[in-house]
């Protein structure tokens, strides 16, 4: 486990000990698994993007103290995170050269972005069938290529957007859900603009 993961791992432990929660009360709050957490703790396993994501989420509402560590951690991400809890979408970090490019994306972590959104992808998130497809299960992912997702993002000439959308725990009665977002040189993407969605049959199927 790298310093700033390690760093991040011990500020959780850390709130968790002084606010008298269990490991179990961090998973349900995290939308993780009581050994998932008892392994980050013990240093054996390395949180994922999603739950990196989910972790600084938490420890930036429930200790101001962190804000260093965790805004450094999201500086040395390479990708762009948001949540979804039930209808709302937030956005949780944003790569080093996003933040470059677009300062005005360092403002709007933590905060609602659904109103921001653009294009391609904010025609899906506003499909009501496809965005029930996803909380029910039925749809694994939808991947969308193409310009900025967010009014407020920057794209290089030559670049074109990679942002991921899925949905991957219910827990009672909220859903909770992820999207990513990394550049990709337009000569390297599948497609300039368009989107693929992944099914899990096609997905299960062997190579």
């Amino acid at each position: 486990m790298n310093l700033i993961l390690s760093e991040l791992i011990r500020q959780l432990r850390g709130y968790r000990l002084k606010a008298g929660l269990t490991q179990g009360d961090i998973a349900w709050k995290l939308g993780f698994s009581l050994p998932t957490v008892s392994r980050w703790e013990r240093g054996i396993a390395t949180p994922d993007l999603r739950a990196i994501g989910a972790i600084v989420d938490f420890l930036r509402r429930a200790d101001a103290h962190a804000e260093k560590v965790l805004l450094r951690s999201i500086l040395t991400a390479k990708d762009s995170r948001n949540l979804w809890e039930g209808e709302d979408i937030r956005y949780l970090a944003g790569s080093r050269q996003e933040f470059v490019e677009t300062p005005l994306m360092r403002t709007m972590v933590g905060k609602g972005i659904r109103r921001y959104m653009t294009g391609l992808y904010h025609d899906f998130i506003e499909d009501a069938a496809i965005v029930s497809s996803l909380k029910a299960g039925d749809l694994a992912s939808i991947d969308f290529y193409g310009g900025a997702s967010m009014t407020v993002t920057s794209i290089p000439q030559g670049f074109v957007q990679l942002k991921r959308m899925s949905f991957q725990s219910e827990l009672k009665g909220v859903i909770r859900g992820a999207t990513h977002s990394i550049l990709i040189p337009q000569a390297e993407a599948p497609m300039a603009e368009g989107a693929v969605i992944h099914n899990w049959d096609t997905l299960a199927r062997p190579l």
